[in-house]
Parts: structure tokens; C-alpha cells; sequence
């Protein structure tokens, strides 16, 4: 089942097979890596693996055949079309005729060719091909550049798929697909009614200094046009116990706190000397455990905050030195805050509406650094396919980082699996730790956790954990360069025997 309701799938790519050769069969060509790429950044932004369904063929049409009916039927149960442009894809008489069944298609359907001002058929350019050379059936889109062209005249070629420029542009796509496909949820009635879930969410916007006051009051704006209840606005009452009083009664009508301060403490409260608003309602939320987002601005350096009780609960927030309290810490800029605020209200509501009741299909959290996510990806693949549902959890360098992410997940299953492939072990035990502490704090139903030893080889004994909580299994498969469908149907097994 696809994302976008009425279809079967959200994107159809449509590219030119030359685009996709290589000089080794054992090499994956450059669309192969596009769509890998593509997929896990899509499954990472929703939270979940498989939630976008892309259609894209790799079977090697040759002139002898006539265009494939597999191919006009994911054309037409497709949502959007992604346009490979290229010098191949214009040669190509194929690659043609899928762009003119799409094209005729949208011009008679119930949604016809735009969703709002966004286009169904959406474009990436391999080369720096210009303008007047594009397909008719393109204009009126800008394209999104893949290739390395330094100038207008200079032609490029696409660029590497292990560059961290191609990663910058895959994220550049991922974010337009995906306020796409927002939007093609307001298109319907019953969608748009859906849709009109945003106001029953209800965003807490704490308290700010004065020197924050300006961008409050534009982000409460932002998010109430985009849907959303917003409480803000405590205090008054002046007065410590009714302020407290006052704050956890707004913090129970509300689904995501969200805190914004700055080197500045703010207005003290009455009755509570030497402690400012902003900071207190901060105490306030650490103490539920609903989603909470804490975020001050990237300039700020800490060093300069004079108030030094205040300059320590910022360091401590930074630094995640409870790991009793679990919150989302970001700095940021403010011109982008509202986004990111949107943003993680959005991840929010798709794992409300996702999450799985116990007693359907066995949900999993496969947790993983993002030096093993192509690993994690295929494994991911493997537990789909034997009715297993794994959701993906937030990557970072730093363990003890994006706890609210990993607590809201653990929250939404029943196992974890802890990857330990190519991260060092005190990654792999650091996340262990928090992911324990959380489970322990929040009293979370989680029985076991498992342990997958991936690539490269690692010996049995390389890792040990003595608690008494819960039980831990060890998969080893760090022997095998890919996945070994003996360890695999092991691991499925300790899986499934461990589900209660």
C-alpha cells in the first residue's frame, strides 16, 4: 500500500538504462545507487522502513520488444514520476514513451498535473542539459541537479554516489518529495479532513527571554497557519506555586513541549528568586514525559552566560548529563526553527497513526550508526519480508543525542536490535546504556535485546554486557560479507521465540 491514498505506488522512476551500466556486472550502476540512496532517506525521514513505494525497473529492454504492460501499469498506479533527464534518457524511445503515458495520464485523472503549485512529474538532471533541450512535457520545472557542471557551459557528468555533495542533493530531494506528498493530502475531501488532525495537535511553547520574544511570537504565527494549536503565553500569574500550577495544566493539554532559550535567563518569578521563567517551565517539562524539543541559537556560546546556575542547567541540557530526562537538544538558526519545529510535529503524528497495536505483526526498532545504514537497510529488507516490521531509528556520532526520537520509537515495539558493524564497541554499549535507562525510567513492556554482529569479523566473545534487566541474544554474521540466509533464519528464529 502506497503513502498517497489511491495509489500503489508513490514514484515511478524513469531513466535510461545506459545511465545504469557499469564496467563490472558486480558493480551497482549510479541509478541503482540513486534509488538506494533515495529509499533509505525516505524510510529514515518517515520513520519506518518501506513507507514510500517506488516503482523503477532493471530489466534491459532491447528494440525487439514491445513496451512493457508492467511498466504502463506502474506508470499508471503511480502518484509522481521522477525524470532521470540525461542525452540517453532523450535518445531513448522507451524513456519516451513512459514520460507520454505519465504526461497524458495526469491531464485526466482526479488530480490532475499540479498539486497545489508543485508538479507531479518531477526532474534530475544527470547533466547540464539545457533548457530548450529538455522534453516538452518538463516545462515549467527547474530540475534538480545531480551532475558536477561548474558553469553553463560546461556539460558535467553525475556526481559520485560516496560524495557527501551527492548526499547534500539526495536530501535536497528527499525534502521536496516530501512536502509533495504533503500536499497531496489536502487534495481530497476525506483527506483534507484527515488532514485537519493538525489542530488536535497541540504544540507547548514555553516562556522566552526578551531577546527572543520577536521569534516566538512569528513561530506561534507560522505554526497556527499551518494547523496547529499553539500554547503559549504562561505566565502570568507571577506568584512560583501558580505559576507551576498554570504550567502543568497547559503541558497536559499539549503533545510536544518545546522549549527556546538563549544565553539569557529572563524575567524572574516572584517567590522563586534567582530563577527565570524560560528555565522554569523547562524544569516543569523534563518532569513528563511527553515529546519535548529544547533549542537555543548556533551562536551561542555558553562561556559568555553570567548567571552561572543558568550557564550549568544550559550546559547540562547540552550535554544530556540526566539521562533520566529525555528531550530533543538542537541549535539552530531561527529562520529555519518554525521548519524544524513542523518538522518533528509531522514525525510525531506518523508515528501516532503507525503505531502498531501489540498482538499484529512483530515491530522491531533496528538500531544503527550511520556507518552501517546500507547493511542496516538490507537486514531491515530481510525482517519485511518474513512479516516483521522494523522502524529505523535517529543516527548520530554521539549516542546519548536524539533520545526523544529513540524513546518515542521504543515506545513502538516490542524487540531491539543494537547493529554493531563497523561503529566501535563503545558506540554500540553507550546506545545500549541509554536505550536501558530509558526502558527502565519509562517502564516500557521490552523483554530482550539483541545484538547483530555484522561486517567486519568480530569474535564471539567482543562484546558483553552484564545487567540484570533484561536478556540480551547475540547474532554473529560478521564472518559474511552480505547476508547469510543461515544466520539470517537464526536470527528470525531468535526473533520469534522471544516474542511473547
Amino acid at each position: 500500500m502506497a503513502l498517497i491514498a489511491d495509489f500503489e505506488y508513490d514514484i515511478f522512476i524513469s531513466y535510461s538504462h545506459v545511465d545504469n551500466t557499469t564496467l563490472s556486472p558486480s558493480q551497482q550502476g549510479w541509478i541503482g545507487m540513486f534509488y538506494e540512496h533515495l529509499k533509505q532517506m525516505l524510510d529514515r525521514r518517515y520513520g519506518r522502513m518501506d513507507t514510500v513505494k517506488i516503482w523503477w525497473d532493471d530489466k534491459k529492454l532491447d528494440g525487439t520488444k514491445l513496451f512493457d504492460e508492467s511498466i504502463k501499469s506502474g506508470i499508471e498506479n503511480s502518484a509522481i514520476m521522477l525524470v532521470l533527464n540525461s542525452p540517453g534518457y532523450q535518445q531513448s524511445q522507451y524513456c519516451k514513451q513512459e514520460l507520454d503515458c505519465f504526461h497524458a495520464k495526469i491531464q485526466t485523472d482526479f488530480i490532475g498535473s499540479k498539486v497545489g503549485d508543485r508538479s507531479r512529474i518531477v526532474q534530475v538532471l544527470l547533466n547540464n542539459i539545457p533548457f530548450d533541450s529538455w522534453p516538452p512535457q518538463l516545462n515549467g520545472t527547474t530540475g534538480f541537479p545531480f551532475h558536477d557542471a561548474r558553469d553553463k557551459e560546461d556539460f558535467g557528468d553525475p556526481v559520485n554516489t560516496n560524495s557527501s555533495v551527492f548526499i547534500d542533493l539526495m536530501r535536497d530531494l528527499r525534502d521536496a518529495l516530501w512536502l509533495l506528498f504533503s500536499d497531496f493530502k489536502n487534495l481530497r475531501p476525506e483527506a483534507a479532513a484527515a488532514n485537519n488532525d493538525s489542530n488536535d495537535f497541540t504544540i507547548y511553547i514555553g516562556e522566552v527571554a526578551d531577546t527572543l520574544r520577536s521569534c516566538k511570537k512569528r513561530i506561534v504565527t507560522e505554526l497556527d497557519k499551518k494547523g496547529y494549536k499553539v500554547i503559549s503565553g504562561i505566565p502570568p500569574p507571577d506568584e512560583a506555586v501558580a505559576h507551576e500550577k498554570a504550567t502543568k495544566e497547559a503541558i497536559e493539554k499539549a503533545d510536544l513541549l518545546v522549549h527556546l532559550l538563549d544565553q539569557y535567563p529572563g524575567r524572574e518569578i516572584q517567590g522563586a528568586p534567582a530563577i527565570g521563567y524560560p528555565q522554569k517551565q523547562t524544569e516543569i517539562s523534563l518532569k513528563n514525559t511527553k515529546p519535548q524539543l529544547i533549542w537555543i541559537p548556533s551562536e551561542t556560546d555558553l562561556t559568555s552566560i553570567e548567571e552561572m546556575d543558568y550557564q550549568r542547567f544550559i550546559k547540562k541540557l547540552e550535554t544530556a548529563e540526566d539521562i533520566s530526562k529525555s528531550y530533543e537538544f538542537i541549535r539552530g538558526s531561527k529562520t529555519t526553527l518554525a521548519n524544524q519545529i513542523s518538522n518533528f510535529a509531522d514525525q510525531l503524528k506518523v508515528m501516532q497513526v503507525d503505531k502498531p497495536h501489540r498482538g499484529d505483526k512483530l515491530s522491531v526498532l533496528l538500531d544503527t550508526h550511520f556507518n552501517d545504514q546500507t547493511y542496516a537497510f538490507d537486514l531491515g529488507k530481510a525482517l519485511l519480508e518474513n512479516n516483521i516490521q522494523p522502524f529505523i531509528n535517529p543516527q548520530e556520532d554521539n549516542p546519548r543525542k536524539n533520545l526523544e526520537l529513540l524513546e518515542n520509537r521504543i515506545g513502538q515495539v516490542k524487540k531491539l536490535i543494537f547493529l554493531y558493524g563497523k561503529v566501535s564497541k563503545e558506540w554500540v554499549l553507550e546506545r545500549i546504556s541509554a536505550a536501558l535507562q530509558l526502558i527502565i525510567a519509562r517502564n516500557y513492556p521490552i523483554e530482550d535485546f539483541l545484538i547483530y554482529m555484522a561486517p567486519p569479523h568480530k569474535e564471539r566473545d567482543d562484546i558483553n554486557i552484564n545487567q540484570k534487566f533484561l536478556k540480551i541474544n547475540v547474532v554473529d554474521n560478521s564472518n559474511h560479507l552480505v547476508l547469510d540466509q543461515a544466520v539470517i533464519a537464526n536470527f528470525l528464529n531468535v526473533l520469534k521465540s522471544t516474542d511473547t
